[in-house]
């Protein structure tokens, strides 16, 4: 994509309401990013795509390390960083080298094949009750859960002219995080974005929720007109400085730990994140070029650091010298307070269950640049945000919630507490809607309609099916709306598709050498990620 071609993307975002005057001394124009990582460093991109006016400073200490893990996302960050941020995928695939994910493999619940959790699993394009009727298991219902089952991706030799259903079928991104926050970073710099170099000593607070300053400790004052925390755990402006309550999402989320480590694959690269089951947890599997990236997420109170390194290497032989994480889950009372609003692990964090991470940190960012006015003089819509953004993480909350609580794969004492202590009070209405009859995407359309807008989903009700079905938690099957004939024949029909399909490996070389696959996917009027997507609330 050409530079010319990037520079329009962006100017389509650019929000010259909010720019203040030059007689406004209330404006607001110098923004200081207190933390980098991806939260501090999309959150720059993000301000300088939008109000390219705006003085933007990013303060962080190469102190600190980043914790190299894989990064698995969901479908909306394809749009937002080609999109809403200009960035050439050409650019990014040659500096970052992603590949792709068309879903998560579930090695979880009763059923020893585990389930698949596709991004096209509102499409029911096979049909989830035929799976059920034909082969015990979910894991039929549509092309893209074949094409995981397969190994293989919507991009299909046809001599020496590929084709693709890249445009149609909804993919994300896997990622080595200190390769993107190390990508990301440069970008921030070609786009003026200002960083220091520095730990930060003291934060001056002014009356109520301002934050007036802040000092570094080799003595400079930095004040800004806003403050965006992204200083991760420590939480140092919303948390530490400015008091605001943690709600802890303990009673749901038994984890407090991971061990991480890298395992040679030799080649064979997945279209797809595997969440395995452990006995004190579950581990995550991340496909990157050069290897898969594992992380165990286990209960510190169940096992130890030492008996869960052990497991891991015992289960993943090969696995790199593991490293020690630690986290709590659960969100502050609030994200905006005052002249600050937290990002990322400052405000919020849950476990990478559901690939939700990096998700959560561009709704911030899109509620922050959404809300934020031009200058103190306007109203600021802090309220509006807060709420927005605590329903969505409590929705999260209750909807990692439900793996825990039907997952009955291992009967340790780990998996016992969780089947029977996991708290899904606040998405048991649904459940209880679902074990009237299932799936709840084919329930009467003013139900389901009551049920999307009462029960914090997250992911949607084909999310919460997949989940519940995959893990054959019991319900009253629905009648299908189609013959098992029919549905044999949209089988055979993807199968053949399937057939034709090229390996992760193979597909990623030619997306590479056939520009206008790219082309169509962010351009085309009928595609998922084209020019004019939204990245609100459902897009995912």
């Amino acid at each position: 994509m050409s530079a010319a071609r990037r520079d329009d993307t962006r100017e389509w975002f650019i929000d010259h309401a909010h720019e203040p005057s030059a007689d406004d001394h209330e404006g607001i124009r110098r923004i200081g990013i207190i933390g980098g990582g991806t939260a501090g460093y999309l959150t720059a991109l993000a301000l300088k795509a939008r109000r390219p006016w705006l003085d933007v400073t990013l303060v962080e200490s190469s102190g600190i390390p980043i914790i190299g893990v894989g990064e698995a996302t969901v479908p909306s960050l394809v749009v937002f960083l080609h999109h809403y941020l200009g960035i050439d995928p050409d650019e990014l695939y040659d500096k970052v080298r992603p590949t792709w994910k068309l879903g998560i493999k579930f090695e979880w619940g009763p059923d020893p094949e585990g389930f698949v959790a596709p991004f096209d699993w509102d499409s029911d394009s096979i049909g989830v009750v035929g799976s059920l009727r034909s082969r015990g298991n979910i894991n039929d219902f549509t092309l893209q859960a074949l094409l995981m089952r397969a190994d293989r991706t919507p991009i299909f030799a046809n001599g020496g002219r590929p084709e693709s259903l890249m445009k149609h079928l909804r993919y994300a991104y896997h990622l080595d995080n200190a390769r993107f926050v190390t990508f990301l970073s440069d970008l921030a710099r070609r786009r003026g974005v200002r960083h220091i170099d520095a730990r930060i000593a003291k934060v001056i607070r002014r009356s109520g929720d301002w934050i007036d300053s802040i000092v570094t400790e080799d003595g400079r004052e930095l004040r800004f007109d806003f403050y965006v925390d992204c200083s991760g755990f420590r939480s140092l402006l919303l948390g530490k400085t400015l008091e605001t309550p943690f709600l802890s999402y303990a009673d749901s989320l038994f984890t407090d730990s991971a061990v991480t480590g890298n395992l040679p694959h030799h080649g064979h690269l997945k279209p797809y994140t595997t969440a395995t089951t452990m006995s004190a947890g579950w581990c995550w599997s991340i496909p990157t070029p050069e290897s898969d990236h594992l992380g165990y997420v286990y209960s510190s109170s169940a096992l130890s650091d030492e008996e869960a390194a052990a497991e891991l290497a015992t289960r993943f032989p090969g696995i790199s010298e593991p490293r020690i994480v630690r986290f709590r889950s659960g969100r502050h009372e609030q994200a905006w307070r005052g002249n600050v609003m937290g990002i990322g692990n400052s405000y919020a964090f849950v476990e990478p269950l559901e690939s939700s991470g990096i998700y959560m940190i561009t709704l911030g960012i899109l509620g922050l640049l959404g809300g934020l006015p031009g200058s103190w003089r306007e109203p600021a819509a802090r309220e509006v945000v807060n709420a927005g953004l605590a329903r969505k993480w409590d929705a999260l909350r209750w909807f990692l919630a439900i793996h825990y609580r039907f997952n009955t794969r291992l009967d340790t004492p780990f998996w016992k507490t969780a089947n029977h202590e996991t708290d899904v009070s606040g998405i048991q209405h649904l459940l209880d809607l679902y074990a009237a009859g299932a799936p709840l995407r084919q329930r009467d359309a003013v139900v389901r309609d009551f049920a999307e807008q009462a029960m914090p989903t997250f992911y949607g009700i084909a999310g919460v099916d997949t989940i519940l079905l995959g893990q054959h938690v019991r319900t009253s099957l629905l009648p299908q709306s189609i013959s098992m004939e029919e549905w044999h024949e949209r089988k055979a029909a993807a199968e053949l598709l399937v057939k034709r399909a090229l390996p992760l490996a193979e597909a990623l070389d030619v997306i590479r050498a056939t520009p206008e696959i790219h082309q169509a996917i962010l351009e085309d009027e009928d595609s998922w990620a084209g020019r004019g997507r939204s990245f609100g609330h459902g897009f995912v």
